[in-house]
């Protein structure tokens, strides 16, 4: 883990010959079986040594209840999930038949798909590569078929795989983000939303140390589990050379406007990127965007308010507070005319019933190390982490910016003062976490640190990155890139009408909260 540096991976790997990693292969669903047949034929079809494949079909319900077909893997069995008006669906499904797993790797696929014989080997040269791989294959969508298993058999042991369909499609924005990212070893903030369930692969470790499927979502779960993964640190893969077919349209692109208003308050809880979603609520989600430290010892109640009200000036943003200072002190006998800790009274007594702010104890002269700063942030998906100095009067937004444009894990300010502040990718955190040795020094060697001193010549030196990288921060660049990204999706006169009306409600919003 140590020797990679952010995403990088090699650009040659190739199938390998010689194979030790056990594979289960786990299909979820309810029904389809004619499908379902098609499926397995495909994977009985597969090179990587049959003998280290197990697969797992988690019946969720079906009616009539799924069987075994005559073409199937020979280690292949049916696991009839339980279902009780609590306990339903494929999140909790798959989490309960994974929980008993012992394979090496995981490879999750959907019902309805077609795989290339080397599609698996494709996924298991990166998993024999390194351990924190999660792999996605390469999918392009068809119309109609007329094989049946046994014809699809044969067509794929005559390596007639690419022959199969002359027809096909992909989804769009999945292949623009995958070449804008190359391929996701650049991930930058939206990687995680190519992470679509048909074909993934994971270790059995990792998949368990992530927690599984969010058990709370119906559908959208495996994009939720991509950004996880990404919160992580672990390497997002998308394999251009594992190939499959999709057999017919893609439930969304069925039903675009139902799965719409379903999936978009429910992932917004977990997904803190999800900002156009959370800017049209006023409530507070489960995932933060920003945890922040900031040492109120030496703090005004404004300066405290001002950092928060700043950091959160980008709408769709929230954050979780850790106030540190020397809270036992206030217990002590005091005149309010004369309070030593008339500051950090204030503070305690305006923010102390409010769920954003957590108090803890840090005694009035002791110094603060960044590795003990470290330790302060939870184990979670938050996806950036933040310290400050409160009475550092730094912009901390700015700050956040310049982290994500420079890619660094850590960036650092300190003035002539030797006031601090800093802010942290959570994948850097979280990679630098799991590995050996100290947390400080590993987001170092993984993914980079920069400190800087904040002057007049960081100003300008952050203004010349912020033009140099061609990302605009106006409110008129971001409403570009939206339209640009919603338009795509338009594929038919109802969804035109329904991007026609929401537009106008966003622009009524803005024009609104602009007093105009």
């Amino acid at each position: 883990m140590a020797q990679t540096f952010r995403f990088e991976r090699p650009d040659d790997l190739e199938i390998l010959q010689q194979t030790k990693l056990s594979v289960a292969v786990v299909i979820s669903c309810r029904g389809g079986q004619e499908k379902l047949d098609l499926t397995l034929a495909s994977i009985a079809a597969q090179s990587y040594p049959s003998k280290l494949v197990s697969v797992y079909i988690v019946d969720d319900g079906s009616e009539p209840a799924l069987k075994l077909p005559k073409i199937r893997p020979a280690k292949t069995k049916i696991i009839n999930y339980k279902n009780d008006p609590k306990k339903w669906g494929k999140t909790k499904a798959t989490n309960a038949v994974t929980a008993g797993l012992k394979e090496d790797v995981f490879w999750f696929v959907d019902a309805d798909m077609v795989f290339d014989p080397d599609h698996l080997a494709h996924h298991m040269k990166w998993h024999h590569d390194a351990d924190d791989y999660a792999v996605l294959g390469w999918k392009r969508f068809v119309k109609e078929w007329n094989y049946t298993p046994a014809q699809l058999k044969k067509s794929l042991d005559d390596s007639e795989f690419l022959d199969l369909h002359e027809e096909h499609w992909g989804k769009e924005l999945w292949e623009i983000r995958s070449e804008k990212t190359n391929d996701l070893r650049n991930p930058g903030i939206e990687g995680f939303r190519n992470f679509v369930g048909a074909t993934f692969s994971i270790t059995n470790k990792n998949w368990k140390l992530l927690g599984g499927y969010n058990p709370d979502l119906v559908t959208g779960e495996d994009v939720e589990l991509g950004y996880r993964i990404q919160q992580s640190g672990f390497r997002m893969v998308a394999d251009r050379q594992a190939l499959s077919w999709h057999l017919g349209y893609s439930t969304y692109e069925k039903f675009s406007e139902e799965l719409k208003r379903h999936n978009d308050p429910a992932l917004a809880q977990y997904i803190a990127e999800q900002r156009t979603t959370r800017e049209r609520s006023i409530h507070r989600f489960k995932v933060s965007t920003y945890e922040v430290v900031v040492d109120a010892r030496s703090c005004t109640l404004k300066q405290l308010l001002d950092h928060k009200v700043e950091l959160l000036s980008l709408s769709g943003t929230q954050a979780d507070f850790i106030l540190l200072g020397n809270w036992s002190d206030l217990n002590k006998r005091y005149s309010p005319t004369t309070d030593e800790y008339a500051d950090l009274r204030e503070i305690h007594a305006w923010l102390k019933g409010d769920s954003q702010f957590k108090f803890v104890e840090l005694a009035k002269d002791a110094n603060l190390r960044i590795e003990e700063i470290l330790d302060l942030y939870a184990n979670n998906s938050v996806p950036i982490r933040i310290f400050v100095e409160g009475d550092f009067k730094v912009s901390l937004k700015d700050l956040v910016s310049h982290l994500r444009l420079t890619e660094n894990g850590l960036l650092g300010l300190v003035n002539e003062q030797d006031k601090r502040a800093f802010a942290v990718l959570n994948s850097a955190l979280a990679r630098a976490r799991r590995s050996k040795g100290d947390v400080y020094a590993n987001i170092s060697e993984q993914f980079g640190l920069h400190w800087m001193i904040y002057n007049d010549n960081y100003e300008k030196t952050f203004r010349k990155l912020s033009a140099d990288s061609g990302i605009k921060h106006t409110v008129t660049a971001r409403g570009m890139r939206y339209l640009k990204r919603e338009l795509r999706k338009v594929n038919s006169p109802k969804q035109l009408l329904a991007f026609i009306k929401k537009s106008l409600k966003i622009v009524k919003k803005r024009l609104l909260s602009n007093g105009r």
